[in-house]
């Protein structure tokens, strides 16, 4: 898997990919401000990239 993650203010975004392209990810999301964003990009990723 490859990835690449970002954020801006207001934003988390992030790209992920198997090595082969059969599974991608591409994600955009607006923080709530209430904790941490992980555990969501994680359950994300996982659930898009696992066969």
């Amino acid at each position: 898997m490859w990835g690449k993650t970002g954020s801006r203010p207001g934003w988390d975004n992030g790209f992920f990919a198997t090595r082969d392209l059969r599974h991608r990810l591409v994600y955009s999301l607006n923080p709530t401000g209430a904790g941490s964003d992980l555990p969501y990009i994680k359950a994300l990723i996982n659930a898009a990239l696992t066969e």
